[in-house]
């Protein structure tokens, strides 16, 4: 409990978004080690599919690090989660964008979970222990809503504005 405890700290506090992914990922091996060894019965079931979904969801918010990262590497700045670093920040073609918000989104989706990735939190739930059950719903759940707001609001492609449309004003 107290490794969970400790990577959901990591999680909220870290500030370069490769320690947010260790820690996003460094929550899953205790959650599947409480369902998977002190769970009921099918919870050797239950571990295995929450494991494969959640590393899939992981995957894809890797890769869109990686994909970050790799914009970054012609300066010397680290990727860092800052909104007030606004003067480090590249700038990322559009359809580029459009890619990595949804990757995070997929891999946040995933850990919320939204429907249709949410097969995986039936199983988890009925056959974690009470603990891990509570821990699940009352704080892993929220972490996906967390980087969802975190992460995908702020990175929503944005289209350029064009001077050809028209503008909406109020008449007095």
């Amino acid at each position: 409990m107290l490794l969970l405890e400790s990577a959901m700290i990591g999680v909220f506090v870290s500030l370069d978004l490769f320690l947010f992914y260790v820690f996003w990922d460094a929550m899953l091996i205790p959650m599947y080690l409480l369902i998977g060894i002190w769970g009921y019965d099918r919870r050797v079931y239950a571990a295995v599919k929450f494991m494969l979904y959640t590393m899939a969801g992981s995957v894809l918010m890797l890769l869109a690090i990686l994909g970050l990262a790799y914009l970054h590497s012609t300066s010397d700045r680290r990727l860092q989660l800052r909104p007030a670093a606004s003067s480090t920040t590249c700038t990322i073609p559009s359809h580029l964008q459009f890619w990595f918000f949804l990757a995070f989104a997929l891999a946040f989706a995933i850990k919320v979970p939204l429907f249709p990735f949410h097969t995986w939190l039936p199983d988890a739930h009925v056959e974690a222990p009470t603990a891990g059950s509570v821990i699940l719903a009352g704080v892993l759940l929220k972490m996906g809503t967390y980087g969802l707001v975190r992460f995908c609001v702020p990175a929503v492609p944005r289209r350029p504005r064009c001077s050809s449309r028209p503008t909406w004003r109020c008449s007095r």
